[in-house]
């Protein structure tokens, strides 16, 4: 995901496709495109990732030049400069030019297309979710040479899992949590949100879906919700929060308490919902107790 505020360099559009070029050298033409309301490098970035053998905690640094390029330093965790196996030789620059297909990055994230939800379970292991919404990125080729199939391609733009921002778990939960995403296998991510005193203790009692997933999934503005736990089954309200510190994103209100207090939800605990493909504004609820 490429940062808002650095976005703003782009002045309102930026190019299809943009190249990032390395201390090498070595050039890879990477697709720009939108999820999620975010400017996201995706196909083309997984080729980059293998090629200088990127990992968790590495730190890059971009600069662009104003002409569809990007150049790019990588620093490994001891915050020396890091440089791409021998392997990674200089490419030639192919395609670019004032031609070039550019896509609008200014409209708001209510004008953006929808995600697609069709994703093959064969690809769930290329998947892994984000404590904050990472999307995963692809390209159209593996380390190899081999091409991905379309399915394959989709499932890394769909992230397994979504949490609210500035969510705090426990090993226990996060272990469980992968556990459980693992075992479920949803073709839409899970959404998941860690019970506060305003949703079990609080009047009225509430719960909010957070708008990165709410915009995609619950396109709506007021429309009842079918819980499912165990085999039972709850209507809740679910609106859109007009509250201006928290605006945009979804209330579950009316039905929610009812659901709370039967299933005895604690503060702490992790809440999993899962949207279901075969049953409109149905969604089956898997609870992760803080004890």
């Amino acid at each position: 995901g490429i940062p808002d505020k650095f976005v703003q360099h782009f002045r309102g559009r930026i190019a299809k496709t943009v190249k990032l070029e390395s201390r090498t050298g070595c050039t890879f033409n990477v697709e720009v495109t939108k999820s999620l309301g975010k400017v996201v490098l995706q196909t083309g970035w997984k080729a980059f990732v293998c090629a200088h053998d990127l990992k968790m905690g590495d730190f890059l640094v971009f600069r662009y030049d104003g002409t569809s390029r990007l150049k790019v330093w990588i620093f490994d965790l001891s915050c020396c400069e890091k440089m791409p196996p021998c392997h990674v030789m200089r490419s030639p620059i192919r395609g670019g030019g004032k031609g070039e297909e550019q896509i609008e990055i200014s409209r708001s994230c209510d004008d953006l297309p929808m995600e697609s939800t069709e994703i093959k379970s064969k690809a769930w292991k290329q998947r892994e979710g984000s404590m904050n919404l990472n999307t995963s990125s692809t390209s159209s080729s593996d380390s190899s040479g081999d091409s991905l199939s379309p399915e394959d391609q989709k499932s890394h733009s769909v992230p397994s899992y979504i949490l609210p921002q500035r969510t705090y778990l426990t090993c226990v939960q996060k272990k469980k949590l992968k556990e459980r995403v693992r075992a479920i296998c949803s073709k839409t991510p899970i959404y998941g949100c860690v019970m506060k005193k305003s949703s079990i203790d609080a009047k009225p009692q509430t719960m909010d879906i957070s708008r990165e997933y709410a915009d995609v999934y619950l396109p709506f503005e007021d429309q009842t919700l079918l819980l499912q736990h165990r085999g039972k089954s709850w209507e809740v309200g679910c609106r859109i929060n007009i509250h201006k510190s928290n605006s945009g994103t979804k209330r579950l209100s009316k039905g929610w308490k009812q659901f709370a207090r039967d299933n005895n939800l604690q503060l702490g605990d992790l809440c999993l919902f899962e949207l279901l493909e075969n049953k409109k504004y149905t969604m089956n609820v898997h609870i992760i107790r803080i004890k």
